[in-house]
């Protein structure tokens, strides 16, 4: 499974997610991205199967993320997306619905909630459609 990661600026917190990620040699990070244009272009371009999106807040708070998940999940075939959030945020502070299925919601710090998030949406993704509930 292909995935692009957004929302993070180069450094060492980067590098460390994406070795977190590619230690499962089913997840290949193929690209970063910082800002929200960028990010729409490499998604665009790359049609990853996960988009990892790293908040700082809420949507309300920072609309060019909501711009980023919004396009990721337009996509044909939609990208699933993790969201990583810094702060205690719920999916209704985000104003979103999130499912076990194409979008997660994950504390940043939570390692173990990221690999279960990316391999749910791989199953997903491998074996259906990646929106559809089985």
């Amino acid at each position: 499974m292909t995935v692009l990661l957004a929302g993070m600026a180069e450094g060492p917190e980067l590098d460390l997610l994406r070795s977190r990620i590619q230690r499962n040699p089913h997840f290949q990070v193929i690209s970063h991205a910082h800002t929200p244009a960028i990010a729409l272009a490499h998604a665009r371009a790359l049609l990853p199967d996960i988009t990892v999106l790293t908040l700082t807040g809420s949507f309300r708070d920072d609309p060019a993320a909501l711009g980023i998940f919004q396009a990721v999940r337009a996509l044909d075939p939609p990208s699933g997306v993790v969201l990583r959030t810094k702060a205690e945020t719920t999916p209704a502070d985000l104003g979103i619905t999130t499912t076990d299925g194409a979008v997660h919601l994950v504390r940043a710090s939570d390692e173990e909630g990221l690999i279960r998030a990316l391999r749910t949406i791989g199953l997903r993704r491998a074996t259906c459609d990646p929106d559809t509930m089985p």
